[in-house]
């Protein structure tokens, strides 16, 4: 399996994780000017955007660590310019990260980090406004 088709095998595991814990799924693979997130899911009023990281050996460390500030200033972007262009200003949310170990012959393991991402820019602080695009 190449490291595309680990991906998307990743992210349906993550869907599917998701989907059984009460989450509605709103969005895959959302792309925007500012980037992409694998997912955008909703539950209890929230709205969780998750990015997935699958890895299939522990080689190079946790797959969260793959998260770096560049990939969360995206995230950031991503998730402010869909919270503007579907009008959810007041709506709480969470920036996640999914991560999922699919090795050999062995069940895949799912660990769900909710506000993996605590730092928030000015823009998805209560009360900010939001910018032009």
């Amino acid at each position: 399996m190449n490291h595309i088709e680990l991906g998307a095998k990743g992210e349906k595991l993550a869907q599917e994780y998701l989907k059984k814990r009460g989450y509605q799924i709103l969005d895959t693979n959302f792309k925007c000017k500012f980037g992409e997130v694998d997912i955008v899911a909703t539950k209890d009023g929230e709205v969780s955007f998750v990015e997935v990281k699958t890895r299939s050996q522990e080689l190079f460390g946790r797959p969260a660590e793959a998260v770096g500030f560049v990939k969360q200033r995206h995230i950031y972007k991503v998730a402010e310019f869909y919270i503007l262009i579907n009008h959810l200003k007041d709506v709480p949310i969470s920036l996640d990260v999914i991560e999922v170990y699919i090795f050999n012959k062995s069940k895949p393991r799912v660990i769900h980090m909710r506000n993996a991402i605590i730092e928030r820019p000015y823009m998805l602080r209560k009360g900010a406004r939001y910018a032009h695009y």
